[in-house]
């Protein structure tokens, strides 16, 4: 029997696939990673859920994770695993997961756009990434992003700096007095993905309300430019395959302003339509050829 269990690690939760000889068994939901914390403590704690209930004598663990930096060693999150079942880990930032999950290891490039954003581009011999900078300095074109965006645009016109937005409505439905919502988020730990939360409001009224389209515009444009400059730093061929991944491209407006842009600056790029996700992308971080350019950024850890 040959047990792997692949998870996708982000700010706004954890999914896991349980996968026994070759063949998805189940797959649940889990707990965020928070990227201001240490990391190892919480991805071990996400390996022992995940795990809890497989029955097997030896697994194998395949993790992308937001976050994920040369210092987070697999070997600590390894040590700090309970389930004595979990022989092996394999670590990947989810960018390296999002890329296998929608292109496999073909050259291209892949931008992933959820809570956070981050965009992976592979050529025939380097690979780059861009953005990905996390809620504080980038992550633009994120869910976060966009939900920041929609709370300064409710705040302006409550201030009178900005035009009136139907997105006011939708935020006094959860901050009735406005004075009073930076406190309120501030001081709530999971304030991320709680702001990100908008942009669903924002993606449902970007046909009818002129703030939320330009919301929309702004963050496929961004989208779109960090794909063009991945594309630009890897030397990738004009007709490079490109995959959109996430919940933001659910948005038709914002995924319309981002392939204008793409094709605008990269006519030639192949879109790829239907990709798969950061979820198959983990599964796949264990049979990823030695010769790729993206096993460099593997890291793993076996007892």
């Amino acid at each position: 029997m040959t047990a792997l269990v692949g998870i996708d690690c982000g700010q706004s939760g954890s999914r896991s696939r349980i996968v026994i000889d070759g063949e998805t068994v189940s797959e649940s939901q889990g707990r965020p990673v928070y990227t201001h914390g240490s990391l190892e403590p919480q991805l071990a704690r996400i390996i022992d859920e995940a795990v809890a209930d497989v029955e097997a004598p030896e697994l194998t663990v395949a993790v992308g994770s937001s976050g994920l930096s040369d210092e987070v060693s697999a070997e600590m999150v390894l040590s700090l695993v309970v389930s004595p079942a979990v022989r092996g880990i394999i670590l990947a930032h989810d960018s390296v997961t999002s890329y296998l999950g929608a292109l496999g290891p073909e050259p291209g490039a892949v931008v992933a756009a959820g809570t956070g954003v981050v965009t992976l581009a592979v050529g025939a011999r380097k690979v780059a990434r861009v953005d990905g900078w996390g809620y504080l300095f980038g992550d633009a074109g994120s869910g976060y992003w966009i939900g920041r965006r929609a709370i300064d645009s409710v705040l302006r016109a409550y201030d009178g700096r900005g035009p009136a937005t139907d997105l006011t409505d939708r935020v006094l439905a959860e901050f009735p007095d406005l004075s009073k919502l930076y406190l309120e988020v501030q001081a709530d730990p999971q304030k991320v993905s709680r702001v990100a939360r908008y942009a669903r409001d924002v993606a449902e009224l970007a046909g009818s309300d002129p703030v939320a389209t330009a919301i929309s515009h702004d963050a496929g444009r961004a989208l779109s430019e960090s794909v063009a400059a991945g594309l630009r730093r890897v030397s990738a061929e004009p007709d490079a395959p490109v995959a959109r991944i996430g919940n933001v491209f659910l948005s038709e407006v914002l995924r319309d302003a981002f392939d204008e842009s793409l094709r605008n600056a990269a006519p030639d790029a192949v879109l790829v339509e239907n990709p798969g996700a950061s979820l198959d992308g983990a599964v796949r971080l264990a049979a990823l050829p030695e010769g790729s350019p993206l096993a460099g950024s593997v890291t793993s850890a076996g007892r």
